[in-house]
């Protein structure tokens, strides 16, 4: 372990960046082995300008500048420039927690092909939620997707870049990674500050590029197929991720997509259903998905593998387990 490089792409996030950057100086200390390499994705607002600031200021900061190409474009151009043996990432408009060189450095002793680390959100009314990196800390597969609560050895990303043009980056990219990944350190702190539901955020915007996660997680399945590594306990990963991101986060973008138009949306939860089981035909039994009961318990209620195969099953099974899962969301605020 010679250092880190940190790469936060920016890009029209001129009302939160100094937060952002002033939580890498603050938490930096006596570290020199720090690298942090700016990457202005064609801001056209003042976020060039405030990035500029902090590299005349801290030698530890490097600016480069392009024309924009989206979040994973930012993301790739920055690893060009990395120089240390490990690599992690920081949105502009998020920030670290007071141990996060610390507790990042300490795990690096060890030399880990990655380090998983929790994180906290943070919204409006002093709103926060804790948020596990994994959820099953013994099982790499249930890591979180999140990009930028791990540190990577930098070398994974010889052959895997970031999906250009695609929403759900990190869904194609960090699956895929973990083909290569033979040690790990799972951090159960939170080391991370993720500003949830910021209004123009990506994730917050319903649009048909919602759909771009159909496609993320179809290249990440046949990516491992390419590479004759749709060994059982990669298929039961798979399984796992595409019952967990499609049957629920994706469920309810494609609800708000929809508008409550439950026609739309239930021949969407439809194709999705015969998706999942054309690809796992025997995702009921999947030990990922049994195990990890508090996740969709929470979520779904005791019966929650029955409902889940309801989603798209018929109209009216579709409809009935969302209203279900409206009240439970309404009697749980």
């Amino acid at each position: 372990m010679n250092g880190l490089s940190l790469i936060i792409p920016i890009y029209n996030v001129q009302d939160y960046l100094e937060i952002c950057l002033q939580s890498v100086v603050k938490r930096m200390g006596d570290y020199s082995n720090i690298q942090v390499i700016l990457v202005n994705d064609g801001s056209k607002d003042h976020s060039g300008e405030i990035a500029q600031q902090f590299v005349q200021s801290h030698n530890h900061f490097h600016y480069v500048c392009k024309e924009n190409g989206g979040l994973s474009d930012a993301r790739n151009y920055g690893l060009k420039f990395v120089k240390y043996d490990y690599v992690t990432f920081l949105d502009s408009d998020d920030y670290i927690a007071d141990n996060y060189f610390s507790e990042v450095f300490a795990a690096l002793q060890n030399q880990p092909d990655m380090i998983v680390f929790d994180w906290m959100d943070v919204g409006e009314d002093d709103y926060t939620n804790i948020v596990k990196g994994m959820e099953l800390p013994n099982e790499l597969w249930t890591v979180q997707p999140s990009a930028w609560n791990k540190v990577y050895r930098t070398s994974l990303f010889n052959e895997i870049k970031f999906p250009k043009g695609k929403i759900y980056e990190d869904v194609g990219t960090i699956y895929k990674l973990l083909l290569y990944v033979n040690d790990y350190i799972y951090i159960n702190k939170p080391l991370y500050k993720y500003r949830k539901n910021r209004k123009g955020s990506i994730l917050t915007t319903i649009s048909p590029k919602i759909n771009d996660i159909y496609d993320v997680l179809e290249d990440t399945y046949s990516f491992y197929k390419a590479n004759n590594e749709l060994t059982e306990k990669n298929v039961e990963g798979l399984c796992y991720q595409y019952v967990k991101i499609l049957m629920w986060s994706n469920m309810y973008r494609q609800l708000k997509y929809y508008k409550f138009n439950f026609v739309g949306f239930y021949k969407k939860m439809k194709s999705t259903r015969n998706l999942v089981y054309s690809s796992f035909d025997n995702w009921k039994s999947n030990s990922f998905l049994i195990n990890n009961t508090n996740y969709f318990t929470n979520r779904f209620g005791e019966n929650y593998i029955k409902r889940i195969d309801n989603l798209g099953k018929g109209f009216f099974s579709t409809v009935y387990t969302v209203l279900i899962l409206i009240v439970r969301n309404i009697s749980k605020r």
